[in-house]
């Protein structure tokens, strides 16, 4: 006992120098070089860095021989390391990919990514085959090496669709299905299924299965109805399926690249399939732009703008889509009072960013300060402890040029490519009716 309070002393004696020692280091780093926000040099970040690599070390160990019995090898791992057997099999999975990869792993030997952050990324690349494994690498490599100084670490979730874009523009074939079943169809007999259990007395439980891109668009009615009326998403299906929603309107905005035609709806790029439904369904089409308004609220065209910059919202980490978050002016927006002037924030897409509702109330209350820099990147500065977050926006627009002179925006209600489509109908048509009547020529 005497022993080990000694030893316990020496610890805390340590631990109280190396605190010492990482905020001087801390203080003196150089926040000019790109960095992911965990390499600070303090005890906490450093503690994960090292649970991060020994994950990764722990995963390189546990990498499966060609030929070896996948259950017997999971199981002996799941006892010896004490984890559930789905686990183990993800260590199994993370080490596979980092033999495959060596430049990939000497990426992670950084320790910024977590466990689930390589499950995700070993996932990815699983079906991958060697042809393109390099390419592949390349970018993922990219994708994992920090561009800004303290640059904040990607969610998960964010992390594991960067990821599968890599692998689906260089093979599309080896694009691993979405946990969320986001931007693919799902097999036909799978897109559309309802089914009723009324086997509880006191209840009924339905089951409804729609492809992604419907569900998505259900949801988004439900939660409208639920906010319109303040009540809970069960009720507000109710009110609907009775008709008793109310006057509610629900826009879900669209992002296309006419130079591909790949469409992305709120959070996921569409399946062409999906893309041809939505085009048809288009009531409004603007021509994305910086824009700036008076007063406080934003025009529905910034909120477009913004939300399809930032992608989810934009506090360090948080993965919860932009689509649905708050539109927040970074410098606080005060009203001048009569001379009709702000004192404070612009109401401008240059001087505004997506933030989830939570999110929003901390920085409200005064936690972080935040600074929009003009390449979408937001600097957080933690106002307890001093700490610099950078976050860079994710969306569909993030990479796009924003002309600050477009001002274009206007209403249509149907689109040049719906017409193109219906003039090469009616061609078909005609080509068909005039194969007939060649057909009935008599020689």
């Amino acid at each position: 006992m005497v022993q080990g309070g000694a030893d316990l002393s020496v610890i805390e004696r340590d631990y109280e120098e190396l605190c010492f020692e990482c905020d001087v280091e801390y203080v003196e780093e150089n926040l000019d070089e790109p960095c992911w926000a965990v390499s600070a040099q303090e005890v906490m970040f450093s503690a994960k860095r090292e649970i991060n690599l020994l994950e990764l070390d722990i995963a390189r160990e546990a990498a499966p021989l060609p030929g070896t019995e996948v259950a017997r090898h999971v199981r002996a791992l799941s006892v010896g390391l004490g984890v559930s057997k789905g686990r183990a099999l993800a260590y199994c999975d993370i080490g596979t990919m980092a033999g495959r990869m060596v430049g990939l792993r000497r990426c992670l030997q950084g320790g910024a990514f977590s466990f689930e952050h390589l499950r995700a990324l070993a996932d990815a690349v699983a079906a991958v085959d060697d042809q393109h494994l390099e390419a592949v690498e390349r970018g993922l490599v990219d994708l994992l090496t920090p561009t800004m100084p303290r640059q904040a670490v990607p969610g998960v979730v964010t992390l594991r669709r960067m990821a599968q874009q890599v692998v689906a523009e260089i093979q599309p074939s080896a694009r691993p299905l979405d946990p969320e079943g986001r931007g693919e169809p799902p097999p036909p007999h799978h897109q559309l299924d309802f089914s009723v259990d009324t086997r509880a007395d006191a209840a009924t439980t339905l089951h409804v299965t729609l492809p992604v891109d419907e569900g998505l668009g259900l949801v988004r009615i439900i939660d409208a109805v639920a906010a319109a009326r303040n009540c809970s998403r069960t009720r507000a299906l109710v009110d609907l399926v009775h008709g008793r929603a109310g006057d509610v309107s629900v826009t879900l905005n669209c992002y296309r690249n006419l130079d591909s035609g790949r469409m992305h709806l709120e959070s996921t790029w569409l399946h062409e399939v999906a893309t041809e439904r939505w085009m048809a369904r288009v009531t409004e089409l603007c021509v994305v732009g910086h824009s700036e308004v008076s007063g406080y609220s934003p025009s529905e065209h910034q909120r477009a703008t913004v939300a399809g910059r930032d992608g989810t919202c934009r506090f360090p980490g948080c993965d919860r889509s932009a689509a649905t978050a708050q539109v927040d002016h970074v410098a606080r927006w005060v009203d001048g009072g009569e001379d009709g002037e702000e004192a404070g924030g612009k109401t401008a897409t240059w001087a505004m960013h997506s933030l989830c509702p939570g999110c929003h109330g901390m920085k409200t209350r005064g936690l972080h300060d935040v600074t929009l820099n003009p390449d979408g990147s937001d600097w957080w500065s933690s106002v307890e402890d001093g700490h610099l977050y950078v976050s860079t926006p994710t969306g569909p627009l993030a990479d796009a040029v924003l002309d600050f002179d477009t001002r274009v925006h206007r209403k249509v209600r149907t689109l040049a490519s719906h017409n193109e489509a219906r003039l090469r109908w009616l061609a078909d048509i005609r080509d068909a009716a005039q194969s007939a009547a060649d057909e009935l020529v008599p020689f």
